[in-house]
């Protein structure tokens, strides 16, 4: 696969510098939330990082369809974060990109500190901050302020970390066309995406309502008038639906380009065949994106050509396959057991980061 890489941002919108800067920032960012979640996350919530990580990781994988020839993903940090608090959405949301990058070759590894910035650290902090400025006083939330204030809060969060790509963009000096005209498709698009990521999330919050307001912070609700579930089930259930949406739903993602890609590659700009200009051959951006086209061992959640038996369409991903002969459904095998292994992977890793805080958390500050 050539060019852009699956859902995420890719190398070639990036400079050495700016990759490297945004990469320390990003690193700085999850060793501070690591030391706030340890300290404020809910003993309760901290099982559910792994169940929620999963079910995030599965749901990137389904491409809604909209207008215009484009497609959107969920991104997940605002739920995150509504969820499970700031600090520990963006472990989540770093954890998942780091799955799909390295083993699934779904975002650059240049680009993989920006793609944590965009997609977590700024939809979790802004989505999360709207969420709570328009919900007021939590635990006696009425349900219709929770989920208008879902879905601002994902509507302006995945916006806003959209209108950041431009902008890394420029200062990596590889815009060739003006700022302005990349940020304004960038933003308008990402706002569609993000009124769809609200509906997902709107649904979620709406089913925790009803089966376990504790996750939600409403333990005031009458218990009365709404059903109740026990944690294991509400992760039982979100487990069940993981594996539904990465093993079988999967196969009716939209093969369209996501925002990103239509931004940058399909969107035809006055005066200008290109959006930005190609990595050198024999640079460094060049290199590290031929090193991770080697090493990823499921690269578009797929086998690489040759690994797999069949067709001269073998070693195309799943979505390529699909644009190329017009499948869909696009059933495939290899696309299914890929999303189930980043799920479960994604699942381990994020059990095995819960109990680490979990064990490390001083005592005194134990709920």
């Amino acid at each position: 696969m050539t060019g852009s890489l699956a859902m995420h941002m890719a190398n070639e919108l990036l400079s050495m510098p700016v990759a490297a800067a945004t990469l320390a920032a990003a690193a700085g960012v999850l060793a501070v939330s690591g030391l706030r979640a340890r300290r404020s996350l809910d003993l309760e919530k901290l099982p559910l990082m792994g169940v929620l990580g999963a079910f995030v990781f599965a749901a990137q994988m389904i491409n809604f369809a909209l207008p215009g020839g484009l497609s959107g993903h969920l991104g997940g940090g605002v739920l995150l974060a509504i969820l499970l608090g700031p600090a520990a959405a963006i472990l989540t949301i770093a954890s998942i990109l780091i799955v799909q990058c390295l083993i699934f070759q779904d975002g650059g590894l240049l680009a993989l500190g920006c793609n944590i910035i965009n997609i977590g650290v700024l939809p979790a902090l802004l989505g999360w901050g709207l969420y709570r400025l328009v919900l007021g006083p939590v635990a006696r939330a009425p349900a219709w302020r929770q989920y208008v204030a879902t879905w601002a809060a994902c509507t302006v969060g995945v916006a806003g970390g959209a209108a950041l790509v431009p902008l890394e963009a420029r200062l990596s000096n590889v815009l060739l066309i003006p700022l302005g005209d990349f940020l304004a498709v960038m933003v308008g698009v990402h706002l569609a995406i993000g009124f769809v990521e609200g509906a997902i999330t709107f649904a979620v919050v709406a089913y925790l309502r009803r089966a376990r307001p504790q996750c939600l912070g409403l333990e005031g609700l009458d218990e009365s008038r709404n059903g109740r579930v026990s944690r294991r089930a509400v992760a039982v259930t979100l487990l069940a639906t993981a594996g539904l949406l990465a093993g079988v739903v999967s196969w009716f993602a939209s093969a369209h380009p996501d925002g990103l890609e239509y931004s940058y590659l399909e969107h035809k700009y006055a005066g200008a065949e290109k959006v930005v200009r190609d990595a050198e051959p024999g640079s460094a951006v060049a290199a590290v994106t031929q090193w991770q086209e080697r090493t990823a061992p499921l690269p578009d959640y797929s086998v690489r050509p040759g690994e797999a038996s069949g067709s001269d369409a073998a070693g195309q991903s799943g979505e390529a396959q699909a644009e190329a002969d017009g499948a869909w459904p696009n059933v495939d095998g290899w696309g299914s057991l890929a999303g189930l292994l980043g799920t479960v992977v994604t699942l381990g890793l994020l059990y095995g980061l819960s109990r680490i805080l979990g064990r490390r958390r001083p005592v005194a500050d134990q709920p």
